[in-house]
């Protein structure tokens, strides 16, 4: 028997993933659909981004790294706020995830508190109310 946390409980299906799953099957029916769910890009990836991938793969570039970020992309990320926003940022101020929604979570669960008032302007991602309940 699998035994969930509680606070799963907490928590209603994914509208965007019941949507995106919708709009696969029918597409899978043969229908013409445009799903504005997932938010996927419409096009594939780079083919430089694709070959860069592949050299770092090839260089052994596959194990953990820092968990805010590897130190070169934070220099990159530093060096294009600079150059394209006039922004300066110390790599040291900068942050790395897997996206927006993992970021935000993080934070939450780094600085809420039982009982804590989460305050969501509208409109925001279907997911935000889920991540402040839990």
């Amino acid at each position: 028997m699998v035994t969930l946390s509680k606070s799963l409980s907490k928590i209603n299906a994914s509208a965007t993933i019941t949507m995106s799953a919708l709009a696969n099957r029918l597409k899978s029916e043969g229908k013409d659909i445009i799903s504005l769910s997932a938010g996927e890009p419409d096009f594939g990836t780079p083919k430089h981004i694709q070959e860069a991938a592949i050299e770092a793969i090839k260089a052994g570039k596959t194990k953990y790294t820092d968990p805010d970020g590897m130190p070169e992309l934070k220099d990159a990320i530093s060096q294009k706020f600079l150059e394209e926003n006039n922004l300066k940022y110390q790599p040291s101020q900068i942050s790395v995830g897997t996206g927006g929604k993992q970021i935000l979570y993080n934070t939450l669960m780094a600085t809420l508190n039982a009982n804590d008032e989460v305050i969501i302007p509208a409109p925001y991602w279907v997911s935000y109310p889920d991540m402040a309940d839990l």
